[in-house]
């Protein structure tokens, strides 16, 4: 298995940041379930910017292809560097075979292994960037830049003292955007190689300027081309699920106005997954799970193509077996039935016309050790109850059987309909946070050429 290299900040609690995570539901208060929340403020942590950042009328997050996100990427290693040249780049990209296929690029200065986020030396000594830098992005044909320090100032929150940190590389930032060039701040580098494999995709905001990220780096995939296939559940104000989400209007330090994407998610809706602790008491948190949860979420998969069955149906182990049949086993399983596609997301007939697995098909998949179960259903038939009354732990029948047996749940998918190929890659990527029942993330799959 390929080494998955997590380069991301933690999200936690922070004296700077508004970004924070918190308990929406917990064994210890007596509630039914363990479920995380996310209070999203527009920046914090390891996050993207668009350049919506600056206008309205730019471009925001889905007006960019995934492949910016998530491909080949240049590593340009500056340890102890105070100021980063723009003719050392320069140097560096050059001599860096077919850069021009890259769209990608890292600068690595230590700064966030020497200093946390929680240390006021991260915002007094940032390295500082040449502006002269974008124009050598731009000849290189760089357009996703990736710093692991940060680029905007802090205001003081106190009115009887004044003490701001105002970062040297505000105006590179704008600037940079304005070229329309997405950056990523608050990388943690944790690498030695030039050059890898980069996947640092944003949570699927429609019109979003701003999304928390968690990049991972896998240098062995450095080669490789792929369609990348996006299946996540878009983030929208919900009937059901706990989410308000809305862009907010600010100006900065200087009265310029900015943008940003806010967002309050409380709970285990949209595309997220799911750890054994979610609804077992005893069950293993995200935290215990192999690098994070990192190398299960990120494996090869066998496709189980159910979509020619009518609404509703039961997912037997029949069915399963007839599909499974002549594929190589791999780590994770698909279910495709194509309820999102078919009814929306939005639509309570999600949960009305939902499939449900029975307990031979579960059973199935713990015989054959999968790692985690993908799908784009609810996988309980209780399920079918919730937009009408609560439902308790203990009727999870299905949710119990799998994480008994210590294995995670990627959920509320779609588009699987899209996939080419009878086996595929998985690249789900949760957010990491300081919850440990589970994490909003962003999946795609990858069909390799």
């Amino acid at each position: 298995m390929s080494q998955i290299i997590d380069c991301s900040q933690r999200i936690e609690a922070n004296w700077n940041w508004n970004t924070t995570t918190f308990i929406s539901q917990a064994y210890k208060n007596h509630d039914q379930f363990q479920e995380f929340g996310l209070k999203w403020c527009g920046s914090g942590f390891t996050y993207i910017t668009t350049p919506k950042w600056i206008n309205n009328k730019y471009k925001s997050l889905d007006n960019y292809d995934l492949s910016l996100f998530c491909g080949p990427s240049v590593i340009i290693d500056l340890p102890n560097g105070e100021k980063i040249e723009s003719s050392h780049i320069e140097k560096e990209l050059q001599n860096i075979d077919n850069i021009n296929e890259i769209k990608i690029c890292i600068i690595s200065t230590k700064h966030s292994k020497n200093y946390t986020t929680k240390d006021f030396n991260y915002w007094r000594k940032t390295p500082i960037l040449d502006v002269n830098l974008i124009n050598i992005l731009k000849k290189y044909e760089i357009k996703h830049l990736v710093l692991d320090f940060n680029c905007e100032s802090i205001l003081s929150k106190r009115s009887d003292e004044k003490i701001n940190f105002i970062n040297p590389n505000e105006n590179f930032k704008i600037q940079l955007l304005e070229n329309d060039i997405v950056l990523t701040e608050n990388f943690v580098s944790n690498n030695t190689n030039n050059k890898s494999y980069y996947i640092g995709l944003p949570i699927s905001i429609p019109n979003g300027s701003t999304s928390p990220t968690r990049p991972i780096l896998i240098n062995d995939w450095f080669n490789k081309n792929g369609k990348i296939i996006d299946l996540s559940t878009p983030l929208f104000n919900h009937w059901r699920w706990k989410l308000d989400i809305w862009e907010n209007n600010f100006n900065d330090h200087t009265g310029q106005p900015r943008n940003e994407t806010n967002f309050i998610f409380s709970g285990h809706g949209f595309n997220h997954c799911d750890a054994p602790i979610h609804m077992n008491h005893d069950g293993k948190t995200i935290q215990e799970l192999p690098n994070e949860g990192l190398d299960i979420f990120i494996n090869e998969a066998n496709l189980i193509d159910m979509s020619e069955y009518e609404l509703p149906f039961k997912v037997s182990k029949e069915i399963i077996e007839s599909k499974i049949r002549n594929q190589d086993k791999k780590n994770l399983i698909i279910l495709r039935t194509d309820l999102t596609n078919k009814v929306g997301y939005e639509s309570k007939e999600w949960h009305l016309k939902a499939p449900s697995i029975e307990l031979e098909a579960a059973n199935w998949i713990v015989d054959n050790e999968f790692k985690s179960v993908c799908l784009d259903f609810p996988q309980d038939f209780i399920a079918r109850e919730m937009p009408n009354r609560m439902v308790y732990n203990e009727e999870f029948e299905i949710h119990h059987k799998i994480f008994d047996n210590g294995i995670t749940f990627i959920e509320d998918l779609m588009n699987l309909g899209e996939i080419t190929k009878k086996t595929t890659q998985i690249c789900a990527i949760p957010l990491k946070m300081d919850c440990f029942d589970g994490a909003p993330m962003r999946t795609v799959a990858i069909d390799w050429s």
